[in-house]
C-alpha cells in the first residue's frame, strides 16, 4: 500500500508541474499508430477484517442491553486483515487514432503482489490465560503467497485538446485477466499440518458475565488443508489521465484506471472461510417477549480444538502442538484501481 501512495504522489506532482509548462504542441496522431510502455502500481479495494475483536451484544425485547459476547482471540489481531497487498507491474499498449479526438487501444499488462496476513491464532494449556482474562491466544500473521495478473484490455478513449502539448483524456473499455498463485513456505506447511491433524469444533459457552469458556469438542474428525481457486476472469474498465508533448514523435503520460471483475481470489481452509466460527460483530436479540431463547443468539461460535497434531509450534522443538485454533482466510474479490506512469511514441 505505501508503495502505490508514493506512486500516487509522483504522479500527481508530474501533473501539477506539466500543467504549469504547457506552453507547446501536441503531436498530430490522427489516422497514426502508437506504442506506449508504463510502469506503476495496481491497489485491490477487497479485505476481510480480522474477527479477532469482534463482539456480540444481546439485548431484551425492551431494548435493554443485557450482556455481551467476545470472540476468545487476542484482540491485537484485529490489526491486520487478509488482503492482497498492493501489486506493481508494467503495461504495453498499442492505439491507433481514428480521429483527432478518438483513439482505440489494445493492451497486455503484467503486476504481480503478496497475499497478506493469513492470520493463525491458538491456545494451549502449556500456556495458561491471565488472571484477569479468561483465555490466552497467540498470534502467527503468516505470508499467504504471491499472485500474478496477466490483464489484457480492449479501451476506447476520448482527447480533449488534441492540439495542445497537455492533453487530458478520459477511457472506457473491457477485459480479460489471466491469474495464477504461488503458495508461500509458511502457507504450504500450514496446509501440510492442517491434513495431518485431527480435531473438532470447541464451542464457545457462557457471556461477559456469565463465565465464558471453550469446551471440548464431542467428536473428532480429520482436518484438511488450504485450497485456493484463482479464476481467470472478465472486467470492465474505466479511467482517465493526461499525456504532455515532450518533443516530437514522443509524450510523458499519466493514466488511472478503476476495475469491476466478475471473479475473485478464495482460499479455503478445512473446507471453510475459517477454522472455527467467529462470534460476528453485532446484536442480537436474547430472548422474545414471552422469555423463550432466540435461537443463534448465542452461537454456535467458537475454536476448533486439534487433539492430535498443531498448527504452531509454541514449545520450539519442531513439533506442531496440540490447541484450541483459529485460521482466518476468505474471499477477495480482484477490484481495485491502479496508476500508471510511462512514455508514448507516434509512428
Amino acid at each position: 500500500m505505501n508503495r502505490l501512495h508514493a506512486i500516487l504522489k509522483s504522479g500527481a506532482a508530474a501533473c501539477l508541474v506539466l500543467a504549469v509548462a504547457n506552453s507547446g504542441r501536441a503531436e498530430e496522431i490522427d489516422k497514426k499508430f502508437r506504442l506506449a510502455f508504463s510502469l506503476g502500481g495496481y491497489d485491490t479495494s477487497a479485505a476481510v477484517r480480522s474477527a479477532a475483536a469482534n463482539r456480540r451484544t444481546l439485548y431484551l425485547p425492551n431494548g435493554e442491553i443485557d450482556d455481551q459476547i467476545y470472540d476468545p482471540r487476542n484482540d491485537s489481531g484485529a490489526s491486520s486483515s487478509f488482503s492482497i497487498q498492493s501489486q506493481l507491474g508494467g503495461v504495453l499498449s498499442a492505439s491507433y487514432a481514428v480521429s483527432r479526438v478518438w483513439y482505440v487501444e489494445a493492451s497486455v499488462g503484467y503486476r504481480t503482489g503478496t497475499v497478506g496476513n493469513v492470520q493463525v491464532q491458538g491456545s494451549f494449556t502449556e500456556l495458561p490465560p491471565p488472571q484477569t482474562e479468561p483465555f490466552n491466544f497467540i498470534i502467527a500473521n503468516l505470508d499467504g503467497g504471491t499472485t500474478t495478473q496477466v490483464p489484457l484490455e480492449f479501451t476506447a478513449g476520448i482527447r480533449f485538446r488534441p492540439k495542445a502539448a497537455f492533453n487530458p483524456y478520459l477511457c472506457a473499455g473491457v477485459g480479460y485477466t489471466f491469474v495464477s498463485y504461488s503458495p508461500s513456505d509458511e502457507i504450504n506447511a500450514l496446509s501440510t499440518n492442517l491434513d495431518k491433524s485431527i480435531g473438532g469444533f470447541a464451542l464457545l459457552r457462557g457471556t461477559q458475565n456469565g463465565g465464558e469458556r471453550l469446551e471440548s469438542p464431542s467428536t473428532v474428525a480429520n482436518l484438511s488443508g488450504i485450497r485456493v481457486d484463482v479464476p481467470d476472469a472478465p472486467e470492465w474498465h474505466i479511467g482517465g489521465g493526461f499525456e504532455y508533448t515532450i518533443k516530437s514523435r514522443w509524450a510523458v503520460f499519466v493514466d488511472a484506471r478503476y476495475y469491476t471483475y466478475s471473479g475473485k481470489f478464495d482460499m479455503t481452509v478445512n473446507g471453510g472461510s475459517e477454522l472455527g466460527i467467529s462470534v460476528p460483530n453485532d446484536q442480537a436479540l436474547r430472548i422474545d417477549s414471552e422469555g423463550n431463547p432466540v435461537p443463534g443468539a448465542e452461537g454456535p461460535f467458537g475454536a476448533v480444538e486439534i487433539t492430535s497434531g498443531g498448527l504452531l509450534d509454541i514449545n520450539n522443538d519442531g513439533v506442531p502442538d496440540p490447541g484450541k485454533y483459529y485460521v482466518q482466510a476468505g474471499s477477495l474479490r480482484y477490484n481495485g484501481a491502479s496508476l500508471q506512469i510511462g512514455v508514448k511514441f507516434t509512428f
